[in-house]
């Protein structure tokens, strides 16, 4: 698409826009290629500041603008920073854009294990004003869906050319994100923009479950059960019990369990008095300089929660570390 062919798509499919600064003719093309366009990228930026026009523009030290061609603002409103070859999606797994060139996938592309394509090349991408840390609010969702609509429309692509970065391939990345570290569940996402390519008008809640919320994951090219213990945040020896598999063997096509079995209801014990006596109520002297008042016997319950609970803030600590070293690896 040219830049007039992008504007004649937004008034088309109904959508508020904005032109900034010399976003028609600011691109990264003296850097390398442009083109052939097979996709659309999502993205949240990380914050949530009102106006992102220049960070977009711009970019930052050693990352130089545009960082997408979309800006999509928390009131839906499309911000046009650059035409062009574009800082945002990064390298990439062939595998899934394979996927993407052939729309040959199911709910979700191949799992990305390698970064070898230049993403820059061959997707459009917006930045969405926000963290990823919570939901976007439904203005810049009900926007999204439009205007993936509005650029598969012109290419003739299906839902299918709609990926988010975390998808992609490039290490650390999961946005567009839900929650902190989780993507948004992409299949939810490209089958409300087939709801809107097909004409439905009618705005989607923003979905509200990360991508690693499925119970089960089919098999396609390039899966491995590393990686797809890796993509779903379980262990591959966990991937193995759940399916009863002996080997390492995966057929295409096939459907595994990617989460523990339901145990009938969650009576995983039931606190009779030896359960009480053991778990809530045995008293343990703290370590000196660690009391609390919160558990001043240190019973054992409240300490594995307490673990998990700053393991999670640690993990999620890691993820934020990890995206920004991901950004300086590509300057």
């Amino acid at each position: 698409m040219t830049p007039s062919q992008i504007v004649a798509q937004l008034k088309k499919w109904g959508i508020k826009y904005a032109e900034y600064k010399s976003w028609e003719t600011h691109n990264r093309n003296h850097m390398g290629k442009w083109g052939p366009v097979n996709g659309f990228m999502v993205h949240h930026t990380g914050s949530d500041s009102k106006d992102q026009r220049e960070l977009l523009y711009s970019g930052i030290s050693g990352l130089p603008g545009p960082l997408c061609h979309f800006g999509l603002a928390q009131d839906g409103t499309v911000h046009l920073v650059g035409w062009g070859r574009a800082n945002h999606a990064g390298s990439g797994d062939p595998d899934v854009l394979s996927a993407v060139i052939n729309e040959s996938y199911g709910a979700n592309p191949p799992v990305d294990n390698q970064s070898s394509v230049d993403g820059n090349a061959r997707f459009y991408g917006v930045e969405i004003w926000y963290s990823g840390s919570h939901a976007m609010t439904s203005a810049q969702y009900a926007t999204l869906r439009k205007l993936a609509a509005a650029i598969c429309d012109f290419h003739g692509w299906s839902e299918k050319s709609v990926i988010g970065h975390g998808e992609w391939g490039s290490p650390g990345k999961w946005d567009p994100g839900i929650s902190s570290g989780k993507m948004m569940n992409m299949a939810e996402v490209r089958a409300d923009i087939k709801a809107t390519l097909g004409g439905s008008k009618t705005p989607d809640p923003v979905p509200s479950k990360p991508a690693d919320s499925a119970s089960t994951h089919t098999v396609v090219k390039g899966d491995t059960l590393y990686s797809i213990a890796k993509k779903y945040k379980v262990s591959v020896d966990n991937v193995k019990k759940w399916n009863g598999l002996k080997s390492d063997s995966l057929d295409i096509g096939q459907k595994l369990k990617v989460k523990a079995p339901a145990t009938g209801g969650g009576n995983v014990a039931s606190k009779d008095a030896t359960y009480k006596s053991v778990w809530d109520l045995d008293v343990a002297t703290p370590p000196k300089g660690r009391e609390t008042k919160e558990n001043p016997t240190w019973a054992p319950a409240s300490i594995l929660r307490g673990l998990y609970e700053n393991l999670d803030a640690l993990t999620k600590k890691v993820d934020e570390l990890s995206k920004k070293i991901d950004a300086l690896g590509n300057k």
